[in-house]
C-alpha cells in the first residue's frame, strides 16, 4: 500500500478485530479468513444485490464504471457495512490492506497482468 493509512492489518482495526472475535472467537485470524468474508464481500450474487440497493439509495449519483471496478466498490462497501454498520455520509475510513488486496485480486481489471495493475488507493472524503 502506498500510504501509511492504508498499510494496516485487520488486527489493528477495532471494528474488524471485534467482528472476528465475536463471530469466530479466534484472536489472530485475518478478516479474509473469516468464514463470512467470501460470502459478504466476494460473492458476485451478493454484490449484485448490494449494487441494486446502493443504486436505489443513491440514484443517478451512484458509481458507474467498468464491472470490475463496480464490484470492488461494492465489496468495500459491504466490508464496511459488515464490520462497522453505517458510518454516515462522506465518512471514509482506511480498510485493512489484507481485505483490499484480496478484493483487488478477486476483481482484477480484464486482460491486465497483476504486476501492471495500478490502484487509486485510499482517499479521505475531502481529498
Amino acid at each position: 500500500m502506498e500510504r501509511e493509512e492504508e498499510s494496516i492489518c485487520s488486527q489493528e482495526v477495532d471494528a474488524v478485530r471485534n467482528k472476528i472475535l465475536v463471530d469466530v472467537m479466534k484472536e489472530q485470524l485475518c478478516i479474509v479468513q473469516h468464514p463470512g468474508f467470501e460470502a459478504v464481500c466476494l460473492n458476485i450474487w451478493v454484490l449484485q444485490t448490494a449494487w441494486l440497493q446502493y443504486k436505489q439509495q443513491y440514484g443517478s449519483s451512484a458509481y458507474e464504471g467498468p464491472e470490475h471496478k463496480k464490484n470492488r466498490h461494492i465489496a468495500y462497501r459491504q466490508l464496511v457495512r459488515w464490520c462497522w454498520g453505517t458510518l454516515g455520509k462522506n465518512i471514509c475510513i482506511p480498510l485493512p490492506s489484507c481485505a483490499v488486496n484480496c478484493i483487488h485480486a478477486h476483481f482484477p481489471e480484464p486482460n491486465q497482468l497483476e504486476e501492471d495493475m495500478v490502484f487509486t488507493g485510499f482517499t479521505y472524503a475531502d481529498e
